[in-house]
């Protein structure tokens, strides 16, 4: 076997700062991100609750209009 190369101190302190900076840069976006994300599925519950609604009252005009034999 090759017994392995030293690498630069340069080429480490290159590796671990664009590390460090790769995990603060995900953490800012992160916090940018969040509350937008909060506030679309905020927005989405509430369209679903009016869609749930909608399609109740479709249903009970439907199953009102049905002609039957009670009519």
């Amino acid at each position: 076997m090759v017994p392995p190369v030293a690498v630069s101190p340069v080429i480490k302190t290159a590796r671990w700062s664009f590390l460090l900076l790769g995990i603060l840069y995900g953490k800012q976006r992160y916090d940018y991100l969040k509350p937008r994300a909060e506030e679309e599925q905020r927005v989405e519950a509430a369209e679903k609750k009016i869609r749930e609604e909608q399609e109740k009252i479709a249903k009970a005009l439907a199953e009102a209009s049905e002609d039957s034999i009670l009519k």
